[in-house]
């Protein structure tokens, strides 16, 4: 059985693309690191912290379909982190499978 596949893209930190073999996932980014904002901005949310109250970020991300993923940069990148050894061989088998349905 093939496991599912989510793929985050990110660049400079921020969340570009979701893709899924799972159609119906939901993904929410969880973003800490929004010293420029205030409560009440959208998807701002005040977080009780170890007694005190610390500001989070909340983004319900869109989710593309993983044969999406085909012929993007993240694509690529996965690629070579199968040839240069740095996912394993079940991993790759899997991905090879899911993105051969596309």
């Amino acid at each position: 059985m093939t496991r599912p596949q989510l793929v985050i893209n990110l660049s400079g930190g921020i969340v570009r693309e979701v893709f899924c073999s799972v159609p119906e996932i939901q993904v929410l980014v969880v973003d800490w690191d929004i010293s420029t904002a205030f409560p009440g901005e959208p998807g701002v949310v005040n977080v009780p912290v170890a007694g005190d109250y610390e500001l989070a970020c909340i983004s319900d991300m869109a989710v593309e379909p993983l044969d999406r993923l085909a012929g993007t940069d993240a694509e690529a990148a996965i690629d070579a982190a199968y040839h240069q050894g740095v996912l394993c061989e079940n991993v790759e088998a899997e991905a090879s499978t899911a993105l051969a349905g596309r």
